[in-house]
Order: C-alpha cells, then sequence, then structure tokens
C-alpha cells in the first residue's frame, strides 16, 4: 500500500460531489487517500476542490501529455478518472496516453479503442450495438436525403442531433417531414474534426422511440476488461441542459442483457453511462454511450449504491462485500444550484487574458 493512495480526477468540472464521494470510500475503506483534480481552468469549480490541485495544459496542447505523465510520476496514483468526453478521446484513440499510464501501474477505466470512437460518433455507434445484437435505433446520415424521404413514410417524428456531439448537442425533434430543414439548422453548430466545415453528414437523425426513458450505468471489473460487476438504473423525470435533472431509480432488470452485451464487446472497466428507452414489449434500446461517470450516477448513488468505493477498493486491493451495488428502488432525487469562490482577483485576471 502506498503511503498515500492517490486517485486523479481529470477535468472534474462542475462535478464537485463526485470528489467528495471518493473521498468518502476512501474514509470507508480506512485509507488516509488523497483526490487530485486536474484542469486546464484554475478558475473552474473543482479545480480548487481536491485534497491537491493541479492546473494541466488543455488536452489539445502538445504540452498535456509530458504533463500527465509528470503528474503521475510525481503522485503515483493507482487510478486515473476522467470526466470529459475529448480528453478520454485523446487518452484512448488520438494518443497512446492511456496505455502509457497503464504501464506505469495505474488503472484508466474505458472502452477499447474501437468503442471510444463509437461513443464520440453516433452513427459509428449505432452500428457496433446492431454487431452485437443490441437493439437501437435507425441512425441515417442527414445527407442521406432517400433514407430520410424513406422514413418519413413511415414514422410521424424524427430526432435530430450532432453526430459528433457531446450530451445533447444539436437536439431537436421534428416531424418527419421537416427533417432536412432541421439538418440545415443543426449543421451550422456541428462539431467536427480537421478544421473543415460542417456538412449534413455531420448531423444523424433518428425516428422518435416510444416509450421511457432510462439511464443506466454499466460497471465493468476494473481489472478484467469486458466482465460485468453492476448495472444501475433510473427513469428520467426532467432534463436540463442535456443533463437528467431529477430521475427516480428503478430495477435494474431490463437493462441486463444489454448490459452484459455491451461490457463484453466493448472491453469495459469501470463505469460508462448509457441512455435506453424501455418500451411497452420490455425491451430496451440504446441511443447514446457516455464511457464515463454521467451526470446521472447521483441518482443511483443517492440511493445506496457505491462506484467509487469499489474503484478505490479493487485499485487497492481491499476486499468489500457486494453492497456497494445495492440501492433502493422509487427513490427521487433533484438536482440544485451551488456556488463557491475559485479564485481571488490575481488569478482570475490572468485566466481574462
Amino acid at each position: 500500500m502506498p503511503e498515500h493512495p492517490t486517485v486523479v480526477i481529470g477535468s472534474a468540472g462542475r462535478r464537485l460531489y463526485l470528489v467528495d464521494w471518493f473521498r468518502d470510500a476512501f474514509a470507508a475503506l480506512g485509507l488516509d487517500g488523497r483526490v487530485v483534480v486536474t484542469e486546464n481552468d484554475p478558475t473552474s469549480s473543482a479545480a480548487s476542490y481536491g485534497d491537491v490541485a493541479r492546473q494541466l495544459p488543455r488536452y489539445t496542447d502538445p504540452a498535456y501529455g509530458l504533463a500527465l505523465l509528470d503528474l503521475v510520476d510525481e503522485m503515483r496514483p493507482r487510478l486515473f478518472v476522467s470526466v470529459n468526453d475529448y480528453e478520454l478521446m485523446h487518452l484512448h484513440v488520438h494518443t497512446d496516453l492511456a496505455q502509457q499510464l497503464r504501464h506505469r501501474g495505474v488503472l484508466v477505466p474505458g472502452v477499447s479503442s474501437e468503442w471510444q470512437r463509437g461513443c464520440a460518433d453516433k452513427l459509428q455507434m449505432a452500428r457496433l450495438l446492431d454487431e452485437i445484437g443490441v437493439r437501437t435505433p435507425l441512425t441515417l446520415r442527414g445527407g442521406d436525403q432517400d433514407g430520410l424521404a424513406e422514413l418519413a413514410g413511415r414514422v410521424d417524428e424524427v430526432v435530430v442531433k450532432h453526430r459528433f456531439g457531446s450530451g445533447s448537442s444539436g437536439l431537436a425533434l421534428v416531424p418527419a417531414g421537416a427533417a432536412l430543414a432541421a439538418v440545415a439548422n443543426a449543421v451550422r453548430t456541428a462539431p467536427v474534426t480537421g478544421g473543415r466545415a460542417p456538412t449534413a453528414d455531420d448531423v444523424v437523425v433518428q425516428p422518435r422511440l416510444t416509450g421511457v426513458e432510462h439511464g443506466v450505468d454499466i460497471v465493468g471489473d476494473l481489472h478484467v476488461p469486458g466482465a460485468l460487476s453492476a448495472v444501475l438504473a433510473r427513469s428520467k423525470l426532467r432534463m436540463r441542459a442535456g443533463e437528467t435533472d431529477k430521475a427516480v431509480t428503478v430495477d435494474s432488470g431490463p437493462f441486463r442483457r444489454n448490459a452484459a452485451l455491451i461490457a463484453r464487446a466493448a472491453g469495459l472497466t469501470g463505469l460508462i453511462d448509457v441512455d435506453m428507452f424501455l418500451g411497452a414489449d420490455g425491451e430496451a434500446s440504446v441511443i447514446d454511450i457516455n464511457p464515463r461517470f454521467g451526470g446521472g450516477y447521483p441518482f443511483v448513488h443517492l440511493a445506496g449504491s457505491d462506484v467509487p468505493r469499489y474503484c478505490i477498493a479493487s485499485a487497492f486491493g481491499v476486499t468489500i462485500d457486494d453492497g456497494w451495488r445495492d440501492y433502493e428502488p422509487g427513490v427521487i432525487s433533484a438536482k440544485y444550484e451551488g456556488v463557491r469562490v475559485t479564485a481571488r482577483a490575481g488569478v482570475a485576471s490572468l485566466v481574462a487574458r
């Protein structure tokens, strides 16, 4: 056991509760641990909230990789958890940083490079899910005019969203006959790579699903990729800015088949946040996957589950029972606003320049 058991949370942003819950996990396990928070903005909500705060260059900065490795060599964490989609792409796909961290003895939860790409590309994600037998809505490129015309003859409403967006980027629910106009509108703000101009193919269109939308956390073994450890579910009651704002915990039974198939195919370690619609026939369809702690995890944590405790125990070789995965169905929780001082005038003036 290291002298100061350490976990690093990258790009924690507004998720101060996650820092608290990892601290609580150390305390519950009797470990004198520390939570290091890394941010590129020293005035963000979480930047100064960790036991140790470190400013790193933005993930797009060429200096980011060396700075991250230097931090790891200094702090010697056993676990690195990022909650930023784009930082995860940089770690797992655009560079070999995730592997370099693992070679240093750091657990870096996530999915395979192929599935990480799929999580960032909604068209590719639909193909990956189809291949493993997980139900998902038909997903068309916004530029597929013949496909959109055929779809309009079968459904009344469609969902339009950015192909490479995060959260609810570009989301619009429109009559099927208005899909082309909605695609044209979404193209204006569509994120792309390589500095090119966005096109209609950077937008996807899907039929609107019926049923109830759920958020499901799929938790994989930290040491055995693809081995399923837990499935945690809640029904979404209200959304705000692309994130679940109010939810009620529910039994995870209807989602376990999909969870097992995804965990195995993706080589999952740690937690991913999956959005599913539960139809009247009892079958669940996957509409999105976020390969990280998502905004819906707090609802199952407050109902009794404790994934941070599982992660800390697994990372540092502490034996715990299976109670960490248990939660009470029927618990309704809602988010609320909070605010804290993150810097004084000297630092703030530097950031503003």
